[in-house]
């Protein structure tokens, strides 16, 4: 008879872990090469982050940028949109684009073995884009069936509805990244090609490369490809500082037929610039950033109002938000609200030990696994070096996060949270939820539909 074991194995202490590290070239046209060596990943990922801040997009045609984005892949001068994305199905290339406040990202995920010929692609999409009349016109008519979705969506109307109250309205940040209709409808392919001549080029790349790159010369590969990139954009003007907008307020979103309220609460927060960056992650995670934090334990497991509620510092390349949000039953909207204004402000009296440790331990023991993936790495340090911090900024972060003592965690959340008020968003049945709002402290709303 085999031999039946009842006591589980001795868990060890974790190993050491670092953020990977990278072998950094360039290109021949300057461009800046990032290469995350990662053995046993077949599947490499490339990522080309272009410095691309939205504020640099005409008042009258918000949006430009995204549509420009979108039908990079829609025809180059070498292949139709067909044609461009049969070869990538040729070669096993998944294809993706994504603009951010601050960039463009674009990217494939393919196969090692297949990496030369895919990442020519990559640079024929990013250097040699076409923006036929009806690939342009296509995206534009798609853009504006969006935007009658995203009306729809209570979560959008939230955040939408947040930004717009939270910032200053000179402010680009305060207006939807990808355009209203209003922005939108006047693109032709003559103002997007213009757009793309004037901000895309080599000076304001990197390309970041992670897979197994055992056997392969990757800076050679992707010089090959990117090498002869010429432009007359030249460098990306600096964004200016955000206008934020202080003070306690509430706004009301009628959503008529709604049965849940969308929640948005808020302020300012810090940019990856501050040093209060890392502390502010481990502040987060205990108040609202996880299943176990505060907000969660009283709003979902002790009041049954919600199936769950998050927070989160987010930033762009400058200026952040803090924001908690979630949705709720309507009929105890008021009472959510409440019990979450008064965790968020009572966090700032302190933290504990024993809260902090166990945020420190979430965030840093599960880092490993959070950038196992190739795209999971070029992602993270794209979006790093789109908001002007260094290559290495991951690892310095982890390593802040693990220094971090209570103490600094309260500071940290009190010189963000609720110092300069917070912002209230509502998303739903206005005649129902009205009344409740009647006794938060927060005047009469701001009311929208």
């Amino acid at each position: 008879m085999s031999q039946i074991l009842t006591t589980p194995p001795a868990v060890g202490a974790p190993r050491p872990w670092k953020f990977p590290e990278s072998t950094t070239t360039a290109t021949r046209a300057g461009t800046p090469v990032h290469v995350f060596d990662r053995p046993g990943q077949y599947v490499a990922t490339v990522r080309v982050t272009i410095a691309m801040p939205l504020f640099s997009e005409p008042r009258e045609l918000e949006g430009v940028a995204t549509i420009m984005s979108r039908t990079l892949d829609e025809g180059t001068e070498l292949h139709s949109a067909n044609d461009f994305a049969a070869a990538l199905e040729r070669h096993g290339a998944a294809y993706g684009v994504d603009v951010s406040s601050d960039a463009l990202h674009v990217e494939i995920s393919v196969p090692v073995s297949q990496l030369a010929p895919a990442v020519k692609l990559l640079a024929e999409a990013v250097t040699r884009p076409a923006f036929n009349v009806a690939d342009v016109g296509r995206h534009v008519t798609i853009r504006l069936g969006e935007i009658n979705q995203e009306k729809a969506n209570a979560g959008y109307r939230a955040r939408e509805a947040f930004a717009a109250h939270l910032f200053d309205a000179s402010t680009r940040r305060s207006r939807p990244t990808a355009g209203t209709p209003d922005t939108i409808r006047p693109l032709t392919n003559v103002q997007v090609a213009e757009y793309y001549r004037n901000n895309i080029g080599p000076e304001r790349a990197h390309i970041l490369f992670a897979g197994d790159a055992t056997g392969v010369d990757v800076a050679a590969i992707v010089d090959d490809a990117f090498g002869d990139w010429t432009s007359s954009a030249g460098p990306a003007l600096e964004a200016p500082e955000p206008l934020y907008l202080p003070g306690d307020r509430l706004v009301l979103v009628d959503r008529p037929g709604s049965v849940q309220s969308q929640l948005v609460i808020g302020c300012a927060g810090p940019d990856r610039r501050d040093p209060t960056w890392g502390t502010a992650a481990v502040a987060n995670h205990v108040v609202g950033g996880t299943i176990t934090s505060r907000v969660d334990t009283v709003l979902r497991e002790e009041k049954g109002y919600t199936y769950g509620t998050r927070s989160s510092f987010t930033a762009p390349r400058k200026g952040g938000t803090f924001t908690l949000g979630g949705s709720v039953r309507t009929e105890v909207t008021g009472a959510a609200i409440t019990d979450a204004l008064r965790i968020l402000r009572e966090a700032r009296d302190g933290l504990t030990e024993q809260e902090v440790r166990e945020a420190k331990d979430s965030l840093t023991l599960t880092a490993p696994l959070r950038y196992e993936q190739a795209d999971s790495i070029v992602q993270q340090v794209g979006s790093n070096l789109a908001n002007g911090v260094p290559v290495d900024f991951a690892d310095t972060y982890m390593q802040r996060i693990a220094a971090t003592t209570a103490a600094e965690a309260t500071e940290a959340y009190r010189q963000w949270v609720g110092t300069n008020g917070l912002l209230v968003v509502v998303v739903g049945e206005a005649k129902d939820v009205r009344p409740q709002l009647a006794d938060l402290g927060l005047g009469d709303p701001i009311e929208l539909t």
